[in-house]
């Protein structure tokens, strides 16, 4: 019996790390993905973050419709007063999170990348938010509020990636 254990014997030690590879996009596929430098995906990421908080806040702005002159003022001066106490506690952390992420990546990756699949779908749920509360029968005074606090605050954060974008070297286009 022990003759036959011993000739079983396996040795199942690994001589290193198991090589793990990543599922690749067909060649086809992954010469279309547009790809790009971090100084790119950087200013990019500005970009984005600047015109969504301009158009919420624009939007938020035209929502106001109908309400009186007092109510717009209040609700306008209270978003940028909120969008700025969230920019400086929420935004701006997700902001440096976005910078980490864009410098771990490697020198060219893809354009989408530029945030993480958590960030993309906030992205989305932050999307059909917007879209509900357009949708909802709110005061347009509340609506106007809300729409310049996010995009206030979305705006007034993008300061952080337009630092970092600014300050990336050059030769990382």
């Amino acid at each position: 019996m022990s003759a036959l254990t011993s000739s079983l014997d396996i040795d199942l030690t690994l001589n290193g790390p198991i090589p793990i590879k990543a599922p690749m996009f067909p060649k086809s596929l992954d010469r279309l993905t547009p790809r790009a430098y971090p100084r790119t995906r950087l200013l990019t990421a500005a970009v984005v973050w600047s015109a969504v908080g301009f158009f919420l806040a624009g939007k938020g702005i035209w929502l106001s419709g109908d309400a009186p002159w007092t109510q717009i003022i209040i609700a306008i001066l209270a978003g940028l007063g909120l969008g700025l106490v969230k920019s400086r506690f929420i935004f701006d952390k997700v902001a440096k999170k976005i910078i980490a992420h864009i410098g771990r990546k490697p020198s060219r990756t893809c354009l989408g990348g530029l945030f993480s699949v958590r960030n993309w779908v906030l992205i989305v749920v932050m999307a059909l938010f917007g879209r509900t509360l357009g949708a909802l029968p709110l005061d347009s005074a509340l609506k106007t509020g809300i729409y310049v606090m996010v995009g206030s605050g979305l705006g007034y954060s993008s300061r952080l990636l337009w630092n970092a974008w600014k300050k990336s070297p050059f030769a990382m286009l």
